[in-house]
């Protein structure tokens, strides 16, 4: 395997963690209609049995219970939730016609929320999950969400631990930047893959307007799955921001929220959740050489756009965003400047909702990376140079090779291959039996790179407690794009049993 090949595995999986099959495309986006307690937002946001304001998915403050006599302590009602549930993932050895099993886990999800107060209320989630992910088994606790709700009139606040999706499209959405993605987590549950962070997010209502801002102080990484890389090649430690108040990401949104129509314009300046790579050290050793790399993080400023509306029976949705990686020449872990754009309608016959969409990408000031020739032919070239030590020129020729390499690396990272791509994605549904069987499909298309993904997942509500899912996610990308490194590797059958509380 080349450093090219493994090393663009490694990092490829963060640009997936936007999309295939947590979004079918690199940028992330808000999860369609499930079979589960919880789907998208109309804002890309996780929606939850409430209405009325935005923070009306959690509960809230003390108050004394009917008839309590005077004097009485203020008990504080809360509700509690959550599920359990065991799923698998079958795949493939890579190159061989053998299954593998890609994740086998039990999962217990705890949620306690407060009954929503004058003032405010509460929500936490805790997952507790054993079991087999990728390469990792073990016992893994997740405090997913702990968040307080304000409300003081107009004003909203949500202070902690929290998820938070932006954009009105569906699977694709160019105005999501706060959130990163966990690919270590294989479910059929598409919003499983968001992490959650610490900070505030804010809303001030002067109906028709509304004022949104997000303050995250702490940096937090997508995940990528384990992979082997090449002999000699290795990661080192990350280079991400320290928690200084002005590495923290701030963000703002102004909403017109009018009964014919809903727009968003929006600004964000902060560290992008998903690092690039940047060469940390050489060792130049005749016995043990070694080439560390760093996942390094970068800074970016985006402006965004989203629309909403209706015509007749069709939903229009809209969202475009413009990428400006700051002091991007001189940062090769750096993204180019792009700007992206989303068109897509909807529409239900009967039991049936289909989502259309197409999307482009323009990538400014691109220019094609190629990598190391030296790489390319021979798997063990760089490291074998790094044995050579008589000379400075072969040690300068070996960290140019791993520098090329980082570059075409990123691009491929970055989902930065063409200059302009046009993407189509389609999500159909049917569901039936009186609501109890759903069978949707995902379907994303790239004419560009001739890359494309198809997920078909079945759900079946056996009661109203329990509810299970066949499913698949199928890949496939030609060599030298991203889905042709990685659709070996998360190409997989799943099978889930949920059972609800």
């Amino acid at each position: 395997m080349t450093l090219a090949r493994a090393s663009a595995l490694a990092v490829a999986a963060f640009t997936f963690a936007a999309g295939a099959t947590a979004a079918a495309a690199p940028d992330g986006g808000a999860a369609a209609p499930e079979v589960t307690p919880a789907a998208a937002g109309a804002d890309g946001g996780v929606a939850e049995e409430s209405t009325g304001s935005l923070f009306e998915q959690s509960l809230a403050a003390s108050e004394k219970p009917a008839g309590a006599p005077p004097g009485a302590p203020p008990v504080l009602p809360v509700t509690f939730g959550g599920y359990v549930r065991g799923d698998t993932f079958i795949g493939r050895v890579p190159d061989a016609n053998q299954g593998l099993v890609t994740a086998a886990y039990g999962e217990l999800s705890l949620n306690v929320r407060t009954a929503k107060g004058e003032h405010g209320d509460g929500f936490a989630e805790v997952r507790f999950r054993y079991g087999l992910q990728g390469e990792a088994q073990g016992l893994l606790i997740d405090a997913r969400e702990a968040y307080a709700n304000l409300y003081a009139g107009p004003f909203d606040l949500r202070f902690g631990q929290q998820i938070i999706v932006w954009g009105r499209a569906d699977a694709l959405n160019p105005t999501n930047n706060l959130t990163p993605f966990d690919l270590r987590i294989r479910s059929p549950i598409e919003d499983d893959r968001r992490l959650g962070n610490f900070g505030a997010r804010a809303n001030l209502r002067l109906s028709p307007v509304r004022l949104e801002g997000v303050w995250l102080p702490i940096y937090r990484p997508s995940e990528l799955p384990v992979v082997i890389l090449p002999q000699f090649v290795g990661f080192g430690p990350p280079t991400f921001p320290a928690p200084t108040l002005q590495n923290g990401l701030g963000a703002g949104r102004v909403h017109v929220e009018l009964a014919a129509f809903e727009l968003s314009l929006s600004y964000l300046r902060g560290y992008a959740p998903l690092p690039g790579l940047t060469l940390a050290s050489l060792t130049f050793d005749p016995t043990t050489p070694q080439v560390l790399v760093s996942r390094t993080a970068y800074n970016q400023h985006v402006v965004g756009f989203d629309l909403s509306t209706a015509i007749g029976q069709v939903g229009l949705r809209a969202e475009a965003a413009y990428r400006l990686p700051i002091d991007y020449q001189n940062r090769p872990y750096a993204a180019r400047p792009d700007a992206q754009y989303v068109v897509g309608a909807d529409r239900s016959f009967g039991s049936v909702s289909v989502i259309a969409q197409y999307m482009g990408r323009y990538v400014f000031d691109w220019q094609k990376e190629n990598g190391s020739a030296m790489a390319r032919a021979n798997p063990n070239a760089i490291g074998n140079t790094l044995m050579m030590m008589e000379t400075l020129a072969l040690r300068q020729q070996a960290i140019d090779g791993v520098n090329s390499e980082l570059l075409r690396i990123n691009q491929i990272l970055f989902n930065q291959t063409a200059e302009l791509q046009h993407v189509a994605t389609a999500r159909v549904e049917w569901t039936g039996l009186h609501d109890t069987l759903s069978i949707a499909a995902l379907g994303f298309v790239n004419f560009t790179t001739h890359e494309w993904l198809a997920a078909p997942k079945i759900g079946y509500k056996v009661s109203d407690q329990m509810t299970a899912y066949l499913g698949a996610e199928i890949f496939y990308g030609p060599e030298g794009t991203l889905f042709g490194l990685i659709d070996q590797t998360l190409t997989a059958g799943y099978a889930e049993l949920r059972a609800s509380f």
